[in-house]
């Protein structure tokens, strides 16, 4: 362990591992450049915005039988959001990464000059779903970009400052992770870094020293050390980011993209010709699942590009301690989805094999698009986003990858009772998806017209010849009170 005072603003700065390079101040975030025989000032870094993850400095954690402690951070910024690297040191002095992004996490180490990649492929001729062979080992191409350091915190092991740019292609097969990075390639240095590791769950890490929930969602949507509440810089509305992950806010009043990953919040991009949306559930609405308590942060509502009348509603669920799940509402009924930190095993035009189980696609192709948004995210969401999509069915369960420029996304679903979601968000009527409601009121309302026409043939002919007009009118009453009903209970839902 070295400490050495910060050149700047004389504050103690702190160094844990011996080959760690650089160290960021706590108090005036000057990045302190370590060399052989002395400590410089190397620039000033931005502040890491605080968000839904429940890594800090101080971490610990075990991986591959390995003790770890986390000692740094990085944020890194693409077009649609940011990420968190952290930087971690082992005890036996080696050092990786732990990736955090979505909820989701991976573990990478570095490896010798001598192993990296020896093709000098181009970095802008890699994109998502191309093949790549590494160690015997063929990975598929699943992002491509270039991300900007906005933020940095602790220790690092190379000197970077504000405006460090990231170039990097990540892979995956199966839970095996690669990533090719293309930051330092040079003319004297071709060949981009690779990192090799897998997808992990914290809970496989034996992590000690997590943020609480209470602590994720005081100090969420902030910069570390500030205090700042933002409001929308478009029409000065309180924007919705309690539940932690409010990078990117789609402001519910007025439909501005909202950036909040730096210091002011910026308005993207203002969706003028956002329509209401008709989901049947909202931003802010809770639901207690399995005894744990959820929140709906955020929702989408997709379209398909060559069917507008085909569409659904995607709502983003968040608990501080679980992470993330998706509840889509559609004209099949509801499904909980969660994506996938993994690949899977095998996919074709026309089946997918995952843990040994072949899903067949039953749909055509299709390609869907952002039709309207609310919420937090912890990505860019704009009205017009569009993904190619293909599903995969068995026994009730799908498969759904969705492809754009940048990245492919793999996730499951299965279908879930009407009962079941009213029951989770403690309903008093039975939830059901709006179009579903929508025919079979329209089907109630249509026999209970034909019921009307019959009773009226039958019974104004009677009243004319004496015979019971009082149980006419009855039958005829009973029919329009059930036509109303449907109406009644629409009116009631919404």
């Amino acid at each position: 362990m070295f400490r050495t005072a910060c050149p700047s603003c004389g504050a103690e700065v702190l160094f844990r591992s011996t080959i760690s390079a650089l160290a960021v101040c706590e108090y005036c975030q000057s990045t302190v450049l370590r060399n052989a025989d002395e400590v410089k000032d190397f620039g000033k870094i931005g502040k890491v915005l605080e968000d839904y993850s429940p890594i800090q400095i101080g971490t610990s954690g075990v991986f591959s039988g390995r003790a770890f402690t986390v000692i740094g951070r990085i944020q890194l910024r693409y077009e649609a959001g940011l990420w968190n690297e952290w930087y971690v040191s082992f005890d036996d002095g080696k050092q990786g990464w732990l990736a955090d992004t979505s909820g989701q996490y991976m573990f990478t180490l570095p490896l010798p000059e001598t192993r990296t990649a020896t093709s000098q492929q181009a970095f802008d001729t890699f994109e998502p779903e191309m093949r790549y062979e590494h160690g015997g080992r063929v990975y598929v191409v699943t992002d491509v970009r270039i991300a900007q350091c906005v933020g940095g915190q602790g220790e690092l092991p190379f000197a970077l400052g504000q405006g460090y740019e990231a170039k990097v292609v990540d892979c995956r097969s199966g839970d095996r992770f690669l990533t090719l990075d293309f930051s330092d390639v040079t003319l004297f240095k071709p060949n981009p870094t690779l990192y090799v590791g897998e997808a992990v769950e914290l809970s496989s890490l034996q992590l000690q020293l997590l943020r609480d929930g209470e602590t994720i969602l005081a100090s969420a949507g902030r910069l570390k050390g500030t205090s700042a509440v933002l409001d929308c810089p478009s029409c000065g509305s309180a924007l919705q980011y309690q539940a932690g992950v409010a990078t990117q806010i789609v402001c519910k009043a007025c439909g501005s993209s909202v950036d909040c990953s730096g210091d002011k919040a910026l308005v993207l991009e203002k969706h003028t010709a956002a329509a209401l949306y008709h989901a049947t559930l909202d931003v802010g609405d809770a639901a207690t699942i399995d005894g744990v308590n959820w929140k709906i942060i955020g929702l989408i509502e997709m379209e398909e590009t060559h069917d507008a009348d085909s569409s659904w509603t995607e709502y983003l669920l968040y608990n501080a301690q679980q992470g993330f799940f998706w509840l889509v509402e559609s004209n099949d009924g509801w499904f909980r989805v969660n994506v996938l930190n993994r690949l899977p095993d095998s996919w074709s035009s026309e089946s997918a094999v995952l843990d040994g189980v072949r899903y067949r696609r039953p749909f055509e192709l299709y390609s869907a698009k952002v039709s309207y948004a609310a919420g937090a995210f912890n990505w860019r969401v704009s009205v017009g986003d569009q993904v190619s999509c293909a599903e995969y069915e068995h026994n009730g369960e799908r498969l759904c990858k969705e492809k754009s420029n940048t990245e492919i996304v793999w996730s499951k679903s299965k279908r879930i009772p009407n009962q079941l979601v009213q029951q989770w968000f403690g309903k008093e009527t039975v939830i059901t998806p709006a179009s579903s409601a929508t025919t079979e009121s329209g089907d109630n309302q249509h026999l209970a017209m034909l019921f009307i026409i019959a009773l009226l043939v039958l019974n104004v002919p009677l009243a004319f010849l004496g015979s019971n007009v009082i149980g006419g009118l009855f039958w005829t009453g009973l029919a329009v009170w059930l036509i109303r009903l449907p109406l009644k209970l629409g009116g009631d839902e919404e």
